[in-house]
């Protein structure tokens, strides 16, 4: 996602892409020889005085601690989703924030700024469907990444299953209160003992009686299937992907009808919400999600993956142990 980010924001008009760090060894001086600009580490990063804004997106779980160096440092700061991976980082991150009103913080939620997402969060505002009752979304991978650890990620529930959170939180426009999940891990046994998995279905309920199911999944055969419905009283609004349709079956032999990836599936968003921090930082534009959005959403996976491996629900806003 780093080099995501720092190749968008090289081509980013109001905004110049000056040093580039990394916490693996080499892989810094490998993306800025690249990229043509300075590699150092992440204290030299934060350090330089050519540097107004920072784009972090480290390990998650190195998220809460490198944020606030980030922000005591005085940088403006883009942070990678999930902000945190426990409540209590992401409380002492939100303390640093609040303690800086100067320093615009915008979190990496780039459905936000994904055309889809958005017409339907404008549909959902207008009353198109009537109120919204229950929302439906499937979030699908293609594997699980070759070595990637649960310990470092936080947990599929939460590094990648934030962004369904976010967005029903956005949709509805209301707080999580409690999760329930149900999880399989029958292609990566391996995962089940990690407290992770390679399916899970997720429930949410919300404050004012809404429900929101996700199909979170790292065994999609034919590609990146982001999908979603917001079921109302008068109707349904839809976030369409390229598997809906009449057929009766999608295998392999559909996959170049899907994209391959998080970062072809939402290429354009990613270069959105870049441009949209850079306005923020700017005074040009509005702040983005937020780390109010993000304490949510975070909440809400630090409780999903806790009741994937206890089986059965759980209130929303505890650090509950994991795994």
């Amino acid at each position: 996602m780093g080099t995501l980010h720092a190749e968008n924001a090289q081509r980013l008009p109001g905004a110049e892409l000056v040093a580039v760090a990394a916490a693996r060894e080499g892989r810094a001086e490998e993306v800025g020889r690249r990229l043509g600009v300075a590699s150092s580490s992440y204290a030299e990063l934060f350090g330089r005085p050519d540097v107004d804004a920072v784009v972090l997106a480290a390990r998650s779980v190195d998220h809460g601690p490198l944020a606030v160096e980030a922000l005591r440092s005085g940088k403006h700061l883009f942070l990678e989703k999930p902000g945190s991976t426990s409540l209590a980082d992401h409380a002492t991150l939100r303390l640093e924030s609040a303690a800086r009103p100067g320093q615009m913080v915008q979190v990496g939620y780039m459905r936000r700024y994904d055309a889809g997402f958005v017409e339907a969060h404008r549909r959902v505002r207008a009353g198109d469907g009537g109120a919204p009752l229950v929302i439906l979304l499937t979030s699908r991978d293609t594997e699980w990444p070759a070595g990637e650890d649960p310990g470092d990620t936080g947990g599929f529930l939460l590094d990648m299953a934030v962004h369904d959170y976010d967005a029903a939180c956005w949709l509805f426009d209301d707080e999580p209160v409690e999760v329930s999940v149900a999880r399989q891990a029958l292609v990566y046994p391996t995962l089940a003992g990690l407290g992770d998995l390679d399916n899970g279905l997720v429930t949410i309920r919300f404050a004012h009686g809404g429900l929101a199911v996700t199909h979170v999944s790292r065994t999609s055969s034919f590609g990146h299937d982001i999908r979603c419905e917001v079921v109302g009283s008068e109707g349904s609004v839809f976030v369409r992907g390229p598997g809906d349709g009449a057929a009766g079956l999608i295998d392999r032999s559909d996959a170049s009808r899907f994209p391959s990836d998080y970062r072809a599936r939402f290429a354009d968003a990613y270069v959105a919400e870049l441009a949209a921090f850079v306005a923020a930082c700017t005074g040009e534009g509005p702040a983005g999600p937020t780390l109010d959005d993000d304490r949510r959403a975070v909440a809400t996976g630090i409780a999903a993956r806790a009741s994937a491996v206890g089986g059965k629900p759980l209130a929303i806003g505890t650090d509950w142990p994991w795994p």
